[in-house]
């Protein structure tokens, strides 16, 4: 990284807002983002300030050392790279079949490893007509046996893709469980098969918590409504409607409701006594009977936005809600930084959430803090 790092940090912390523990997350983000240092580097040194206390251990795969005690694997790989591509291929149209949907996308030319140039640039090796092995930029071409041999005296050339990465993760470090969220556990349905094909011991799985946490603001916003997370995957609008009806303009809606009862309890008594002078009559009755509800609804949708105007506050108060606890119509966990709970509660909210992960459940879980 150059020195626009320091730039894009105190962008960050413009956008964050400011607390007691501001600086301090400012020093600790500072000090791991430097100029001069690698991604792998500033991300594993930032992470051992905030968990490292847990015992947590990091490791680059891209570390040569490490790529020398994989490289029988990655040779094994490469050797039976077609039997690979070929029941992965297999497996996923068994997944199609049976309606789920396969997270890589197979074929019978694929190669489970990335082959890499003079300068560290990472390229997809695919087979060709001919059954030898090429990178799209790259002129060599190779037989599976040439990468086989390639592999095992140059590793550093090699990375695994998807389908490979997890057994070559378990074939360093023996796995006795491995916990992963819904997207890496699906990838295990597919790549289970290169385990059988290279005579590799399976991983147990386990999914990994999930948690959303609500903080003190908005757990007042979701009890003052009486709101559930659960209540957000319905969306905004959803959300607004029934806190006008329920809340804001609770009497108001309720005449709707009454007025759209009454009106169509007299439709009905008119349409029986229709039906038994002109049955035409009664049809030509449902038809009208569709309009006017459809007016009622177009009022009362009127209404709902126009008593929202009203209390603006309550619809930033909801909005924010949203932004924090559904952001982007999707978990929290899948948008927001832990950057932002760190400048607004300091390193105390990390031990929170270590304490209320249940590893015992697979619910999600909600936490408040």
């Amino acid at each position: 990284m150059d020195n626009s790092i320091d730039t894009v940090v105190d962008q960050l912390f413009e956008l964050l807002p400011n607390s007691e523990f501001a600086d301090d997350m400012k020093k600790l983000v500072k000090n791991a983002w430097q100029p001069g240092r690698g991604f792998v580097e500033s991300f594993a040194t930032m992470m051992t300030s905030l968990l490292g206390r847990y015992g947590l251990i990091f490791l680059d795969p891209l570390d040569p050392e490490l790529k020398k005690i994989a490289a029988p694997l990655y040779s094994e790989a490469a050797r039976r790279a077609p039997e690979i591509a070929s029941a992965i291929e297999e497996r996923s149209k068994e997944l199609e079949r049976d309606g789920y949907h396969a997270q890589v996308l197979a074929t019978a030319n694929s190669f489970p490893l990335f082959l890499h140039d003079d300068k560290g640039g990472r390229h997809a090796v695919q087979r060709l007509e001919n059954r030898k092995y090429k990178a799209k930029d790259i002129e060599q071409e190779y037989t599976a046996e040439e990468l086989a041999t390639l592999a095992l005296e140059h590793p550093q050339k090699f990375s695994p893709n998807v389908t490979l990465r997890a057994v070559v993760q378990d074939y360093l470090l023996p796995t006795l469980t491995y916990y992963g969220g819904a997207a890496e556990i699906a990838y295990f349905a597919q790549t289970a098969e290169v385990y059988r094909v290279l005579q590799r011991p399976a991983t147990p799985i386990l999914p990994r918590s999930s948690l959303t946490m609500i903080e003190r603001h908005a757990g007042r916003v979701l009890e003052r409504y009486d709101l559930s997370l659960k209540d957000l995957f319905e969306g905004l609008e959803p959300v607004i409607k029934r806190v006008v009806e329920e809340h804001l303009g609770a009497h108001t809606a309720k005449l709707f409701s009454n007025a759209e009862q009454n009106v169509n309890n007299e439709l009905d008594r008119l349409r029986q006594e229709l039906a038994t002078i002109d049955p035409t009559l009664a049809g030509a009755l449902d038809t009208g009977r569709k309009k006017i509800n459809y007016q009622l609804d177009g009022l009362r949708t009127r209404f709902i936005r126009a008593q929202m105007g009203r209390d603006e506050a309550a619809h930033r108060q909801l909005q924010r809600v949203f932004d924090q606890l559904y952001p982007g119509k999707d978990l929290q966990e899948r948008h927001i930084n832990i950057t932002s709970l760190l400048a607004r509660h300091g390193t105390y909210v990390i031990e929170w959430i270590f304490n209320a992960i249940n590893l015992g459940s697979e619910d999600h879980q909600v936490v408040y803090l």
